[in-house]
C-alpha cells in the first residue's frame, strides 16, 4: 500500500525502549524495529562497552534491514551510589537502630553497611536524609567521619546487596559527569551515537560541561538528554532546560528524592516548561512494569501512558520492560496502541494540555508558529520542513499540529534524532541539490505521500547566521501551484 494513505494515521508519539538480557537477539532487536521502536536507549549502568556497542551495530543492521530509521541513546551512569556487597546477601535494619554507611572493608559487623563511593563521607550533610532501596529504607545522619557515614533509621526494611543509595542534599564539588562517564562516552562518539543522556544532573553546568566534552571530542555531535532525577535538579529545571537539547522525565528516582505525591504534578510541569521552550521531553521508568513479568498491562499503566500522552511528552520510555522483561515485543504492541488512541483523543478535542506561554525570540519562533496556524486555517494534510537547522522542528512539534510534519534533510545524522519529536517523520534527500525548490518538494510529496489537491504547508531554508535567519514559508499544492504567505 503506498505511504501517502497511511502518513496522517500514524503514531506521532515515539517509543524509546532499553535493550539489555531480554532483548539482545538480532531477531528480537528486528521485531522491536518493525514493532515501533523508534531509539534504542542502552543503560551503561549495566554491561559491558562491547556488549553495547554490538547492539548498537545490530540495532543498525535491523533499521537497514526494515527501511525504518532508529535511534540510538547512550544512557551514562553517572554518580549513581550503591551499597556494596553484604554478608548473607542481605541485611535487616530496624526502626530506631543506629547503622553506618562505611568505606572501610566488609566486617561481621552487621550495624556497619559498606558502600562503594569511597568519597561519599565528605559530601554527606548532618541532619540530612539517605534513603535506600529506592525509598523503602530512610535513615537520618546524625554523624560523619572520613570513612563513615553514622545514621539512625526511621524506616526500616530488608536491605540486599547493591541496591541504589539516594541522597537528596550533596554538597557542591560532588562531580556529575564521572571520569567513568568520560571514557564511556569518548567510546559512544566513535561509534555515533545520536544521544547521550547525562544521569543525576543537578544544575546547567553539569550539562554545559557534557557539551564541552563532546566538543573536545571532535567524533560526532549527539543531542544530550538531561535526566531530572534529583531534587535540586527540579530547582533548576528552567536554567537546565535552557542548556539542554531534551529532557527525560525519570520518575524513578525523582519520586524518592521528591515527595512522591509531587511526582505527577512535576511531570505536568516539567513537560509544560519544555514544550513552551520547544525542547523535546520524554517520559520515563515504570510506564509497564506489571509486563516484566505478564503479557498484559494494568489498567493503571495504560492509564499513565496515556496521561503522559495528554501532558504533551514527545516519547514515552519502557526500561526493564523491554531489557529484562518476558515480553518486550508485546510491551512496544501496547506502548503503540495507547499512544494512537490517545492521540485520536487529543486531536479531535481538547484534551492535550494547554500551551499557555511559547518562547517568541526570533523569526524561527514565529515562523513555526505561523506554520503550525496556517496548517490548522486551511486544513493542511502535510507540514514539510527542508532544513538543515533541525531545531525548528521541536518548535512547531510543540504545537501538537494535526498535520505530520515531514522533515527532508540529506543527514542520516539530523535525520535519526528527529526520531524523538512527536509528530515528525522522516524524508531522505539523495543529495543536497533535491527538492531545488518548493514545488519540486512538494511534487515529491505527491508521488509518495499525499493526494493531488491535497494542501501542504513548506518551511525551506535555515539560520545562516544569528541575526540573519534565511526561512521561507510557502503554501502549495500536490499539484505544484504555489501561493506565497
Amino acid at each position: 500500500m503506498s505511504s501517502r494513505y497511511r502518513l496522517g494515521s500514524r503514531r506521532r508519539t515515539k517509543i524509546v525502549c532499553t535493550l539489555g538480557p531480554a532483548s539482545s537477539t538480532a531477531a528480537t532487536i528486528g521485531t522491536l524495529v518493525r514493532t515501533g521502536m523508534d531509539c534504542a536507549r542502552l543503560n551503561f549502568s549495566h554491561g559491558t562497552p562491547d556488549e553495547h556497542f554490538r547492539l548498537i551495530e545490530e540495532v543498525r543492521r535491523a533499521s537497514r534491514v526494515t527501511g525504518r530509521r532508529v535511534a540510538v541513546m547512550q544512557d551514562l551512569p553517572g554518580p549513581k551510589l550503591r551499597v556494596g556487597k553484604l554478608r548473607g546477601g542481605s541485611l535487616q535494619i530496624t526502626k530506631g537502630s543506629s547503622v553506618s554507611l562505611t568505606t572501610k572493608p566488609a566486617s561481621s559487623d552487621s550495624s556497619m553497611i559498606p558502600i562503594q563511593s569511597k568519597d561519599l563521607p565528605k559530601y554527606v550533610k548532618v541532619d540530612g536524609t539517605i534513603f535506600l532501596s529506592d525509598g523503602a529504607i530512610k535513615l537520618k545522619i546524625f554523624d560523619t567521619t572520613e570513612t563513615d557515614i553514622r545514621c539512625r533509621c526511621e524506616i526500616g526494611g530488608t536491605l540486599l546487596s547493591e541496591k541504589g543509595i539516594n541522597i537528596p542534599d550533596l554538597k557542591h564539588g560532588f562531580k556529575t559527569f564521572t571520569q567513568r562517564d568520560k571514557r564511556y562516552l569518548a567510546l559512544g562518539l566513535e561509534h555515533g551515537v545520536d544521544f547521550v543522556a547525562v544521569s543525576f544532573v543537578r544544575t546547567a553546568g553539569d550539562i554545559e560541561e557534557v557539551g564541552a566534552f563532546i566538543r573536545g571530542k571532535k567524533k560526532g555531535k549527539p543531542m544530550i538528554v538531561a535526566k531530572i532525577e534529583k531534587k535540586e535538579a527540579v530547582d533548576n529545571i528552567d536554567q537546565i532546560i535552557e542548556a539542554t537539547d531534551v529532557v527525560m522525565v525519570a520518575r524513578g528516582d525523582m519520586g524518592v528524592e521528591n515527595p512522591i505525591e509531587e511526582v505527577p504534578e512535576l511531570q505536568k510541569s516539567i513537560i509544560s516548561k519544555c514544550r513552551s521552550k520547544g525542547v523535546p521531553v520524554i517520559t520515563a521508568t515504570q510506564m509497564l512494569e506489571s509486563m516484566v513479568d505478564n503479557a498484559r498491562p494494568t489498567r493503571a499503566e495504560v492509564t499513565d501512558v496515556a496521561n503522559a500522552i495528554f501532558d504533551g511528552t514527545d516519547a514515552v520510555m519502557l526500561s526493564e520492560e523491554t531489557a529484562v522483561g518476558r515480553y518486550p515485543v508485546e510491551c512496544v504492541q501496547v506502548m503503540n496502541s495507547v499512544a494512537l488512541k490517545a492521540e485520536e483523543m487529543m486531536l479531535d478535542g481538547e484534551t492535550i494540555g494547554r500551551l499557555d506561554s511559547s518562547q517568541r525570540e526570533g523569526p524561527a519562533d514565529a515562523l513555526s508558529e505561523a506554520a503550525y496556524r496556517v496548517s490548522l486555517d486551511i486544513g493542511a494534510n502535510v507540514i514539510a520542513v527542508q532544513s538543515e537547522d533541525e531545531t525548528i522542528l521541536p518548535r512547531i512539534s510543540r504545537f501538537r499540529p494535526r498535520a505530520p510534519i515531514l522533515f527532508a534533510s540529506v543527514s542520516e545524522e539530523k535525520l535519526r534524532k528527529s526520531k524523538i519529536i512527536w509528530g515528525v517523520y522522516q524524508m531522505e534527500a539523495r543529495e543536497a541539490g533535491d527538492y531545488g525548490s518548493s514545488a519540486e518538494l512538494v511534487q515529491h510529496l505527491a508521488d509518495n505521500f499525499v493526494r493531488e489537491g491535497e494542501s501542504v504547508v513548506v518551511i525551506r531554508g535555515g539560520a545562516e547566521s544569528a541575526n540573519e535567519p534565511a526561512f521561507s514559508l510557502s503554501v502549495l499544492t500536490a499539484s505544484g501551484k504555489t501561493s506565497r504567505v
